[in-house]
């Protein structure tokens, strides 16, 4: 889906009547999440939906900026003002949550008590919940939101002491109290999902392990063009840096260079280059990577970020290289 499309459905959801909104928690148990739906009293969803909408709204006018892009995930850059389509081979903990809700918005029989997928101050408490998903629309247009929580989220009772008017005195709260701020992280539309916050996905477990995979393919790929010496000092880092991972991803399924451009052009290309000369040691025709430096410039050169002007006479690196036209 691209960025007009993305718009087009965003606006067409805001001009929707009587937009229904179901919330969900999920949980963490034993380490395991676990999805279930809230049983919140319709006034309290009122407020939830009306946050909701403002987020929506501040969503559609980042989208207005022109220069806001919407990319997949596996092509990411360094921009700020962007929002990933997830495209990596296999979901994590956020993306098969609001799958698990898309699939079921309709099934009845699916979130019930029968089956312990409802809310229950018996078996589960605010204390377990590691984020919360909202559905908002009518049948057949839907938006599906998730946020994570944090232990900010939660104000449990103990040493603190929250007050509440009661009728004209004030009393004491016995019961914790969660927080629902109505701002997004991910959401899904149809059968896409979208990052708004990429720093919150990569703290899920599970995301790093699928990032590390998809990175030593990338590494794989550079290794079968026999241009780096030392390999492993990729993979070791590639192991504990989910940006570096990240852009070895982007390198391997978006280059122009790997796969069409020879060896011997990509080393002698750096031995004219008067920055990578000066930047890149190459030895018996292969580029040695010891420092975290120059791992970031190899990547760079793979990915095809140094550019000339035609115009300027000037060389820059630019690793958006969004095409004109």
């Amino acid at each position: 889906m691209n960025k007009q499309e993305l718009l087009n459905k965003l606006n067409t959801l805001r001009a929707l009547e009587n937009s229904g909104l179901v919330a969900y928690f999920v949980l963490q148990k034993q380490g395991t999440f676990v999805l279930k739906q809230a049983n919140v009293r319709h006034s309290a969803l009122e407020n939830i939906k009306g946050s909701i909408e403002e987020n929506i709204d501040r969503l559609i006018f980042q989208l207005g900026d022109e220069d806001f892009v919407v990319k997949n995930l596996s092509k990411a850059d360094d921009r700020q003002k962007a929002i990933y389509q997830y495209d990596l081979n296999e979901p994590p903990a956020p993306m098969r949550m609001m799958s698990e809700v898309h699939a079921n918005l309709f099934n009845d029989d699916y979130f019930t008590e029968e089956n312990d997928r409802v809310f229950n101050f018996n078996t589960d408490n605010f204390g377990e919940i590691d984020g919360y998903i909202v559905s908002y629309g009518v049948a057949d247009e839907n938006i599906i939101i998730y946020r994570k929580t944090y232990p900010v989220n939660l104000m449990k009772q103990g040493r603190n002491v929250f007050l509440l008017k009661d009728d004209e005195q004030i009393d004491v709260l016995h019961d914790d109290l969660f927080r629902i701020d109505g701002k997004i992280d991910f959401f899904k539309i149809g059968q896409d999902s979208f990052i708004l916050n990429l720093s919150i996905l990569e703290k899920y477990n599970d995301f790093r392990e699928i990032v590390i995979r998809s990175a030593t393919n990338s590494i794989q790929q550079i290794a079968n063009l026999d241009l780096v010496a030392n390999m492993d000092k990729l993979l070791e880092r590639a192991n504990v840096d989910m940006s570096f991972a990240r852009k070895l991803i982007k390198v391997t399924s978006s280059s122009p260079v790997l796969n069409v451009v020879a060896k011997e052009d990509i080393i002698a290309f750096a031995r004219r280059h008067a920055y990578l000369s000066q930047k890149l040691k190459i030895t018996n025709d292969h580029f040695e990577l010891e420092k975290k430096t120059s791992q970031n410039i190899f990547l760079q050169l793979l990915d095809d970020a140094f550019l000339h002007s035609e115009l300027s006479r000037n060389e820059y690196v630019s690793p958006a290289k969004d095409k004109l036209g």
